[in-house]
């Protein structure tokens, strides 16, 4: 006889960040709205768990539950040592990590800052802070000069070059030669900010 549960539990990328589902036949299936990066680390952290020993009580494999021996809390020392341990800090990479993962959203750049502010854990400092900011702001402006060039081209398209249309479109040029070049301004300078980070770190 075939089991019914007693409740099914629904859930999508609207409520959840990450979704694991693992059925009795077949291949795990994983959706996330996380960048790659920020879900591996999740998905390590979550088999570090299972793997310890606190998982692994007769307690906490026969119920499926938390041991309440194993699995209590721990003290208040081990919890700080926990949050001194060395982290990585936000790297250039994750963020354009972030727009990668994030094509073809409706808004990539906007769904990439949501991905990069949620990520607490990973400590910021100024320069980290500047570097994500001038990858999402570069990114931004070459969305507007996108939208810009758009709107343009369907000018154009839908009333052809004349008297009337000649300085609109004069001024739609000039507003995306604009953008574009504040956004290659922008991609200057983090690229100058990221050659003198590697230089220091050259023997």
């Amino acid at each position: 006889m075939t089991r019914i549960p007693d409740a099914v539990a629904v859930a999508s990328l609207d409520t959840h960040r990450l979704i694991v589902a693992v059925p009795n036949e077949g291949p795990a299936e994983v959706s996330c709205n996380l960048p790659r990066p920020v879900a591996a680390d999740v998905l390590r952290q979550l088999a570090d768990s299972l793997d310890s020993e606190s998982g692994r009580c007769a307690t906490a494999l026969l119920t499926g539950r938390p041991c309440p021996v194993h699995d209590a809390p721990r003290p208040r020392e081990a919890q700080q040592a926990d949050d001194r341990r060395p982290t990585m800090p936000l790297d250039p990479s994750d963020v354009r990590g972030a727009l990668d993962f994030n094509a073809g959203r409706a808004d990539q750049v906007l769904a990439s800052l949501r991905d990069v502010l949620l990520d607490v854990e990973v400590p910021r400092g100024p320069e980290e802070a500047l570097a994500a900011a001038r990858i999402l702001l570069e990114a931004h402006a070459r969305q507007i000069a996108a939208l810009v060039d758009a709107h343009y081209r369907a000018t154009r398209t839908r009333w052809g070059l004349t008297r009337s249309t000649r300085g609109l479109l004069t001024g739609y040029e000039g507003a995306r030669k604009i953008v574009t070049a504040y956004a290659d301004g922008l991609a200057d300078e983090q690229a100058l900010a990221e050659g003198a980070a590697a230089d220091q770190t050259k023997p």
